[in-house]
């Protein structure tokens, strides 16, 4: 019986030690968690923002007073458009030289 009572508790332990080291690790979420200070510029900032459904979605808590705008504390360039900006070159299919590549529209 004392074998018995022994193991009972030992294994008791055993389960209370595991539940422990679960509750005090980081769940995924709150690891990946951005915040305003992982960001260099506010346009960096925003555009992640856009990206994981910003406006309507921001599981990070990028924009605090619900405008649109992510951390615009953080230090310019700024980006204060709802929408990611278009790329500055568009490349077409270089077609008329023969060769296989891009060039400029």
């Amino acid at each position: 019986m004392k074998l018995f009572l022994r193991r009972a508790s030992l294994a008791a332990c055993l389960i209370m030690l595991i539940a422990l080291s679960f509750a005090v690790l980081p769940s995924p979420a709150s690891a990946s968690d951005k915040d305003c200070a992982d960001f260099a510029t506010q346009r960096a900032a925003q555009t992640f923002f856009i990206k994981h459904g910003g406006p309507r979605y921001d599981p990070d808590r990028l924009d605090g007073d619900n405008d649109g705008i992510a951390c615009e504390d953080n230090r310019c360039p700024c980006y204060y458009k709802k929408h990611l900006p278009r790329p500055s070159v568009y490349l077409v299919p270089d077609r008329g030289s023969g060769l296989t590549g891009f060039s400029r529209l």
